[in-house]
């Protein structure tokens, strides 16, 4: 029931060839990488492989599952076979992932990526580096490095659409603005076109900044200006004829004990007004020493300022795929994590077997999210839970993840 139930829902779609020549949200073209990573999976998951995948061997329902039994059968397709199907190799779960990994270059881009794929992150800055970096790894040539089932694919466009998909549309609002109860404003009143009272603001204003001008050269040009300029006019002192009778005896009187060596009893301030007190005489200006002035002592060169380098970031894993792997044999494994090096290097450790006759033959650091190694297992391996981890130059280990090796 359920079999026949999928069929009539995928006899309603059409073929991926007719499907990308139609316009697509970006939303679709994701949704669709998802669901055609999961029909590979399904695939392989039945002990199945595929002789040839290409854009018209794929069935695309309405609701964008994908149905690959057409590939079962047909020809090879430049620019979707691996590069060992063209050389004469036999089909493999390792050729089905590159020929998906086309077909997903291909949906989100919206053309054939052809025999020699440029790599997604450059023709399509806008995608996450690491949906982009997984399609790629599709798309290597040495079937060793590809991922060995493409489950963290879905995963990593399934996520991109939520990031992509835009609030649900909103019904089409009225064009009228919408009423108010508030009483309309009265309108405001138009200013005066007179500009007389501007031109009287603006003469009593530059006549105020003249004023203020001149009493503030005068201030500040000294006794000399004030020469140059002329005469001030006495100030009016109130009249007092006995203080001003007496000035003169007053002055005499302080000036014949000084001829005669004694000290002078100073008059009375009361007696003496301020306007008639003799000016101060002007202290004389030093003449300008013939001691050569010492040349200036440099100042010591600023101290070089230390340069602060930010602490590297801790490498923490958080995913292995696969979980388990079988001896004998190769086998190729995703490392995933944040903050990852190229610097580090893979170590296999032992939980409860020691880690026997598991050898790391190459690793590859694709990016701070990503590290795939390549690890050879002989008939020695004892099957058991292993853990595998990172270790930088100073022997600092990461957080271990759990490999079970089974027979």
């Amino acid at each position: 029931m359920t079999r026949s139930r999928g069929a009539a829902s995928l006899a309603s779609g059409m073929r991926l060839d007719a499907w990308l020549k139609q316009p697509h949200s970006p939303a679709e073209r994701l949704r669709l990488v998802e669901r055609l990573a999961q029909a590979l999976n399904g695939v392989h998951d039945r002990g199945e492989t595929l002789a040839s995948i290409a854009p018209e061997r794929v069935e695309v329902a309405s609701d964008l599952r994908c149905d690959l039994s057409p590939a079962v059968r047909g020809r090879l397709e430049p620019g979707y076979a691996a590069p060992e199907r063209l050389e004469g190799g036999p089909p493999s779960t390792a050729a089905d992932i590159y020929a998906v990994g086309a077909l997903c270059w291909e949906i989100l881009m919206g053309r054939p990526c052809g025999e020699g794929p440029k790599p997604l992150a450059e023709v399509a800055p806008e995608l996450p580096r690491e949906l982009a970096n997984s399609v790629m790894g599709c798309l290597e040539r040495s079937p060793e490095w590809r991922p060995k089932d493409l489950t963290y694919l879905a995963q990593l466009a399934a996520a991109q659409q939520k990031a992509t998909r835009g609030p649900e549309p909103q019904a089409e609002r009225a064009k009228t603005p919408p009423r108010s109860n508030a009483m309309p404003r009265t309108p405001p009143r138009r200013a005066s076109r007179s500009h007389l009272p501007l031109f009287i603001a603006a003469v009593f204003l530059i006549a105020a900044a003249a004023s203020s001008y001149l009493w503030l050269h005068r201030q500040d040009s000294g006794p000399g200006v004030a020469a140059k300029a002329g005469p001030l006019p006495p100030p009016v002192a109130p009249p007092q004829p006995e203080t001003v009778a007496t000035a003169a005896p007053v002055a005499a009187a302080a000036l014949a004990p000084a001829a005669a060596g004694l000290k002078p009893t100073p008059p009375p301030t009361a007696s003496v007004p301020a306007a008639l007190e003799p000016a101060p005489s002007p202290t004389p200006m030093p003449l300008p020493s013939s001691t050569p002035t010492p040349a200036p002592v440099p100042a010591p060169p600023p101290e070089p300022r230390a340069t602060i380098v930010a602490p590297i970031e801790p490498a923490a894993l958080t995913a292995l795929s696969p979980l388990s792997v079988r001896r004998p044999g190769k086998v190729l494994l995703d490392i995933r994590g944040a903050g990852l090096r190229s610097d580090q290097r893979v170590r296999i450790l032992p939980l409860k077997e020691v880690p026997r006759g598991i050898t790391v033959v190459r690793q590859k650091w694709t990016s701070p999210n990503l590290v795939t190694v390549l690890l050879d297992l002989d008939g020695s391996v004892t099957p058991a839970a292993y853990a595998i981890a990172l270790e930088d130059a100073a022997g600092g280990l990461t957080n271990p993840l759990q490999l079970t090796v089974r027979k």
